[in-house]
């Protein structure tokens, strides 16, 4: 394989709502808009989301992916702006989507979410299914939701045993290709207690036993490398800052990697281009290369 490239950003927490109707500020989603107005209005700014994705675009990945937090109350009509950013990438098979936590900020919008993003999910399992599953050339994708309710204070997420139980059998299933995860919690021990990732346990066994090529997440808006130690050598786990930070806030600011996958004798290699936003625009951060069993 001469090289496919993969454009990887997560967490642009787009500011798209529009304000709130009364009922709508009951319960958890009134504590995140405070939340909001207090601090994380400044962290977040559509300008800089947007400055990313012009530069993701003018590197021409073959596939661009996104691991969850589009959005910031989980309300349906954020869905569907969010959906119309993404499109603005290209066309649906041009990206590929899993919800994070702000997905779910509050039950009821689960029908809306997965309509929403239906274009970017969408892929050889059954209508709204999940695991995703998307082949594009020598590379399997898989999608996994963590999108779930959860008490005031907490941004936790939880996969599930069935969808635990279909990864696996997915993954075996598609071995030979290059086997990437994409998932807005990190299967690894980063998280604090109260933003983890609950069955973590259970799905970083899952693809222990079965194996893959790489993981890439988002949730916690900080470069991360973790690793899972698999039956056939260990599996790396990277994590990426939010995509709409801009510098000088006291967070990491913007970025995105661009990763060339190379196959060798030993396994996969993944060439990583860092990208951030610095205070003449996105350049070059530095690079890095894993690498990986089959």
């Amino acid at each position: 394989m001469p090289g496919f490239t993969i454009a990887h950003f997560t967490d642009a927490h787009l500011p798209l709502h529009g304000g709130f109707a009364p009922l709508e500020l009951l319960g958890k989603r009134g504590l995140s808009a405070l939340n909001w107005a207090r601090r994380r209005s400044r962290l977040h700014l559509r300008a800089v989301a947007e400055a990313l994705r012009d530069d993701i675009l003018a590197h021409r990945p073959d596939h661009v992916a996104m691991t969850g937090d589009a959005v910031n109350f989980g309300l349906p009509r954020e869905f569907a702006a969010a959906a119309s950013w993404l499109s603005s990438f290209g066309p649906p098979e041009a990206l590929s989507f899993v919800p994070g936590n702000h997905e779910a900020i509050a039950p009821g919008a689960e029908a809306a979410r997965e309509a929403a993003y239906a274009p970017f999910t969408r892929g050889d399992q059954p209508e709204g299914a999940w695991p995703m599953l998307r082949r594009i050339g020598p590379v399997a994708l898989f999608g996994v939701s963590t999108a779930i309710p959860t008490a005031p204070f907490l941004a936790q997420g939880e996969a599930g045993a069935a969808q635990i139980r279909a990864l696996r059998r997915a993954l075996d299933a598609a071995a030979g290709l290059c086997r990437i995860v994409l998932i807005h919690h990190p299967p690894t021990d980063l998280a604090s207690p109260r933003k983890a990732l609950r069955d973590r346990v259970a799905l970083s066994a899952a693809l222990a036993e079965a194996g893959a090529a790489l993981v890439l997440h988002g949730h916690d808006h900080r470069n991360e490398l973790s690793w899972i130690d698999g039956a056939a050598g260990r599996i790396p786990v990277l994590g990426c800052p939010s995509a709409s930070t801009p510098p000088g806030r006291g967070a990491a600011p913007a970025e995105w990697r661009l990763m060339r996958i190379r196959e060798t004798e030993a396994g996969w290699r993944f060439e990583i281009l860092r990208r951030a936003l610095g205070p003449a625009g996105f350049a070059d951060r530095g690079r890095f290369t894993l690498t990986s069993p089959r």
